[in-house]
């Protein structure tokens, strides 16, 4: 049906369909189609997407991050096999597909309890549950070939479609145990190698989604013809709002809070997308996590609403034994190798980051040696809430999160240009912390350091790429700049290389005065033992 502005009547239906969406109520934590649409919940409309995917190859495989959207992806392409018009009226697809309704099995493993007993056990009674759904009544008594007798059954008449939700949650729930991961991986391979035997004349279309992509090459080594749409720029905004939408969709709440902070609209579209907008799988098209920008419209609140859901602390284990340092993660450089690495026994920090959302493609760099890609946070609620954990963990557990009160004095030092009590505080923590804690590395220290300015709420760029080489750290207040350099030998050769390297010459145009201090940390005392600072003038300046 398409509406035609113009004509009276469709102006009526047009302006009635706007009141209904001003009224519609939020879908936080809806996972089903047709509960969100009977309840006159907005609908992020993805049809023309959808209607792309259904027509792209027939095993197709889809990784993206929890809250992503991705079961509310599978109920909608369910309803849509189902040939559930009614559900879709108004929608982009409506009039697009052939309404005639085909067999679909949906295997969701959220609904697997397979802490508490086997796998296999666990399946064996899920598929029974499903079998029962459909009223078929399976002979066979082990999972694999109930799996392949309840494939055969829904297409006795036609070829059935296959929708698998959280492949893989079977793994990534419990990569810290080893073991428990491989006894999944041996069951999940043999559960889908029944794929393979009945592709061809019982399957229309497969679609398998999940957060990551390990197990993926254990488990369908024998799909060879299973299409991976993760990096697919075509899908790129499959799930997840874009900016458009956001403001699309939105737009009365957005008005709403705008009024609430006394703020004009477009500054609350900037904080909006400042805060939670920049996921992206091209390097091109950012997105907002469905989850979060709905908790974040209810609550009224910016809050790490995303992040809160789950806790990293594994991410922050592998982060650790990776040696990869903390400033490194604001920007990283990553090959397709890295991102499609599959393989549960050698897991990659930077790669599992950026499977399950705390990294994200800020480019994509193609060339005809391969595509290679520039990774960092994808905004602040993410930067901030891991930037909070990596912090507890530098500082370990007697010490935590730094208190208000220190967080308080180390800004009203900077703010005062007052270096010295800044180092004195920095000290006071350092000496706070276990010395097992402790590493002699300047990687770790610059790490603290970094980590420490980071949540005081300045803007800090740390190893910012210059031609003559990368700063360190680069603080930027209301007030002044600060360019530091970190040593394990002495403050002075710090602050050499700053002057040497010209660091300061980009910042001598903002308007602000810039300083320069040099920090060299002292392993055996475990702190800041000598610095240096000086503010760039008229007569520095024409000394370099």
């Amino acid at each position: 049906m398409r509406i035609n502005p113009d004509r009276e009547g469709d102006f009526q239906l047009l302006t009635q369909l706007c009141y209904n969406n001003a009224m519609q109520k939020l879908p936080i934590g809806i996972q089903f189609f047709d509960s969100l649409r009977e309840g006159n919940f907005l609908y992020v409309d993805k049809t023309e997407l959808i209607h792309r995917l259904i027509n792209t190859g027939t095993f197709v495989f889809l990784s993206r991050p929890r809250r992503f959207g991705k079961s509310l992806l599978v109920s909608t392409l369910q309803h849509l096999f189902q040939g559930h018009r009614e559900l879709f009226r108004g929608l982009w697809i409506e009039d697009k597909v052939d309404w005639r309704p085909r067999p679909v099995l949906v295997i969701n493993f959220n609904d697997l309890d397979y802490h508490e007993q086997p796998l296999e056990l666990a399946l064996t009674n899920h598929l029974d549950r499903l079998a029962a759904e459909h009223q078929i009544q399976l002979q066979a008594e082990h999972y694999k070939e109930k799996f392949q007798e309840l494939i055969v059954h829904l297409s006795a008449e036609q070829k059935i479609v296959l929708l698998i939700d959280e492949y893989d949650r079977a793994i990534t729930d419990l990569l810290e145990n080893e073991q428990k991961v491989a006894e999944h991986i041996a069951t999940l391979k043999n559960f889908y190698s029944v794929l393979k035997t009945t592709a061809s004349n019982h399957i229309h279309w497969t679609f398998l989604t999940g957060i990551s992509k390990y197990g993926k090459l254990s488990l369908f080594s024998d799909l060879n013809n299973l299409l991976d749409i993760t990096l697919d720029e075509r899908f790129a905004t499959l799930v997840g709002y874009t900016q458009e939408e956001l403001e699309r969709y939105f737009p009365d709440r957005i008005e709403a809070l705008a009024a609430r902070f006394e703020v004009s609209r477009p500054e609350m579209v900037e904080a909006i997308r400042f805060w939670y907008n920049g996921f992206s799988w091209d390097g091109k098209q950012t997105l907002y996590v469905p989850f979060s920008t709905l908790v974040f419209f209810e609550l009224q609140s910016f809050e790490n609403h995303w992040f809160a859901t789950a806790t990293p602390s594994f991410l922050i284990k592998l982060l650790r034994s990776n040696q990869v340092a903390a400033y490194e993660l604001d920007e990283i450089y990553a090959d397709n190798r890295l991102l499609d690495s599959a393989d549960v026994n050698h897991i990659d920090a930077v790669s599992l980051l950026f499977q399950t959302g705390y990294l994200t493609i800020r480019e994509r760099l193609p060339s005809v040696a391969g595509t290679e890609y520039r990774l960092g946070y994808p905004n602040h609620e993410v930067a901030q809430a891991f930037r909070q954990y990596l912090l507890a963990d530098y500082l370990g557990p007697r010490v935590g999160a730094l208190p208000s009160s220190l967080t308080g004095r180390l800004q009203k030092a900077l703010r005062r240009d007052s270096i010295a009590e800044f180092v004195l505080i920095l000290n006071s923590v350092f000496a706070s912390i276990p010395h097992t804690i402790h590493l002699p590395l300047e990687a770790y220290y610059h790490s603290l350091v970094y980590l420490i300015l980071s949540v005081l709420g300045f803007e800090v760029n740390a190893e910012e790429v210059m031609a003559h080489g990368r700063i360190d750290a680069v603080l930027e207040l209301p007030n002044r700049i600060y360019i530091i350099e970190f040593k394990m030998t002495s403050a002075q050769v710090a602050l050499d290389q700053i002057r040497a390297r010209g660091y300061d010459r980009p910042y001598r145009a903002s308007g602000k005065p810039v300083v320069l201090i040099g920090i060299a940390f002292d392993k055996e005392k475990r702190a800041i033992g000598d610095w240096k600072s000086e503010p760039v003038t008229e007569q520095s300046q024409r000394n370099q």
